[in-house]
């Protein structure tokens, strides 16, 4: 990564006054620094093409090195890869153009995949993707009947009072707001969710978790965890800013680190059930924390 900085001069807009030091640099490439909080301004990173008065710094963060792609495993039916953070695993429609973990794995291997689940943009851990049309039903019936066991590492704020829990509740999505809202009652537009967890670790102010996701609903580790008063440590939308702040982490402290299939004997993919997946790199990582 390398860093490039000048002061601004004028009263502009922030693209403005990149494209005026650096040339035209392209609106998707700025629109990436915007999303991922590449650009600072006074020292203070930005999301937004902000107006500028005159006289602040700025400064360009840009990751030059291509996004190198780790392959756990692959056979001829399923591949299971590490996703970084700052990279979506796939788009909605492979017609839109963008950097995403899927066609990343296409082009180097020269073979289309397909996408069975997802993780957010900015939770590292394992994806699997099937090499063809059968593999795929047979994950997502197995995604469908809870026969992918997932599990993830979630470093959070608080010391749990619980070694081991079962919690359930209820969710909403509201997509206006990009955001999900969780209840302890039924309500008009609520799911139910279920988050299993135990403690891997804790210190006074912080646990490390691992988590099971039993229902696999948008943002639920995040948005119930937080509802459960352990919020994970750099979660900018149902985290602690002040935590997050003090922790100096911009993103969230989760990572998909373990996986298991449980196939009927039936499936094609039954002998996958004698295989564990884990990152054990990552949850040595995630102990150092604490």
């Amino acid at each position: 990564m390398r860093v490039e900085k000048f002061v601004n001069k004028k009263s502009q807009k922030l693209s403005e006054a990149v494209e005026n030091n650096f040339g035209l640099i392209g609106y998707n490439f700025f629109q990436k620094l915007l999303r991922n909080k590449d650009i600072k301004v006074d020292g203070k990173r930005v999301n937004k093409n902000i107006d500028l008065a005159g006289g602040e710094l700025i400064e360009l963060y840009i990751l030059e090195d291509k996004t190198k792609i780790n392959i756990v495993f692959e056979d001829d039916n399923i591949l299971i890869a590490f996703k970084p953070r700052k990279l979506e695993t796939c788009l909605e429609d492979d017609r839109l153009q963008g950097e995403n973990l899927k066609t990343l794995i296409e082009n180097e291997n020269g073979q289309k995949i397909f996408a069975v689940h997802r993780l957010d943009r900015n939770t590292e851990g394992l994806v699997v993707f099937a090499k063809n049309a059968s593999a795929k039903k047979e994950l997502d019936e197995a995604i469908k009947n809870r026969k992918i066991k997932k599990y993830y590492l979630a470093l959070v704020f608080g010391a749990s009072a619980k070694q081991e829990a079962s919690c359930k509740a209820f969710l909403k999505k509201d997509e206006k707001l990009s955001k999900v809202f969780i209840s302890s009652k039924q309500e008009a537009g609520f799911v139910p969710i279920q988050t299993d967890y135990k403690v891997l670790k804790k210190s006074d102010k912080f646990s490390l978790l691992e988590v099971e996701l039993v229902t696999g609903k948008t943002h639920q580790i995040r948005a119930h965890l937080s509802y459960l008063g352990l919020p994970i440590v750099g979660d900018e939308k149902y985290g602690d800013v002040a935590v997050n702040k003090m922790c100096k982490k911009h993103f969230q402290c989760l990572c998909a680190y373990k996986l298991r299939f449980e196939f009927n004997k039936e499936s094609k993919l039954f002998y996958l059930n004698d295989k564990q997946f884990e990152l054990s790199e990552k949850l040595k990582e995630y102990y150092k924390f604490l």
